[in-house]
């Protein structure tokens, strides 16, 4: 329980990124105001930790169950750390001055906790080989998907409210939304919930096809295909088959 926790709260800062509206600023002056070098590293070093952070405590709770306790703690504790660094170090730019990523702080002090109350867990499950490597594979994929840039050659015609869905779970996959709906399911590795997590991942894949022939909206592409995100399909369809396949898993002492 307390590993799920754990990566639980490593993905709030993302799932409530996606969902609550961005912040926007207005600029009236003459002179755009600038972070110091020190202030870009020290919060750029801390998003980037709690970005990568859910990922991180996936892949140890996959490969290296038993020291999951240790380890998850440290690499939260880190990210906890470079948190609490943006307390000391304020960051100007035209939305004002931000002193303290509190909310990512106290989310990374959060899996920290988690972490080392995963010791109270019941013994780690024997995890098939296969089964690990194909929740690592949904975990690259949606971590890939998120960092790299949107490289449509198409684009579809949508209005109203089907474009403003489709901006959203844009936003949603930048933030890395579907990492941390990736990383709970490799954490489940097998039933019901891991189930859901996976097919989940069809949503950003079939979203813009399904709204374009609902919709009626027209498109410059050479067919629908193009507009499918054919890589969430494809970890939608091994996280399916990973939990599938790990649903008789038993406690065992591996990692």
């Amino acid at each position: 329980m307390f590993r799920l926790l754990a990566v639980l709260a490593a993905a709030v800062p993302a799932v409530l990124a996606s969902v609550l509206p961005g912040e926007t600023c207005g600029y009236f002056g003459y002179r755009m105001p600038e972070p110091s070098a020190l202030a870009v590293a020290v919060y750029s070093a801390a998003g980037w930790g709690a970005d990568l952070l859910p990922v991180a405590l996936a892949l140890t709770g996959l490969w290296l169950p038993r020291r999951f306790p240790v380890l998850g703690a440290a690499l939260s504790g880190l990210v906890l750390l470079l948190g609490g660094l943006t307390f000391l170090v304020p960051y100007v730019s035209i939305c004002g001055t931000t002193q303290g990523l509190g909310f990512v702080t106290g989310c990374a002090a959060a899996a920290t906790a988690a972490c080392l109350l995963a010791r109270l867990d019941t013994g780690p499950r024997r995890i098939p080989a296969a089964v690990t490597a194909a929740w690592t594979s949904v975990l690259c994929i949606a971590l890939a998907g998120s960092l790299t840039e949107d490289d449509r050659k198409c684009f579809p015609g949508l209005t109203h409210e089907w474009a403003t869905w489709w901006i959203r779970l844009d936003s949603a996959e930048m933030v890395g939304l579907w990492v941390a709906v990736a990383a709970l399911g490799s954490v489940l590795v097998g039933g019901r919930g891991a189930t859901a997590a996976a097919v989940a991942l069809l949503v950003p894949a079939l979203y813009t096809p399904l709204a374009t022939v609902l919709s009626g909206a027209a498109h410059d592409c050479s067919g629908l295909a193009e507009l499918a995100g054919w890589p969430y399909v494809a970890a939608a369809v091994i996280g399916v088959m990973a939990a599938r396949s790990a649903r008789d898993v038993t406690p065992a002492d591996r990692g």
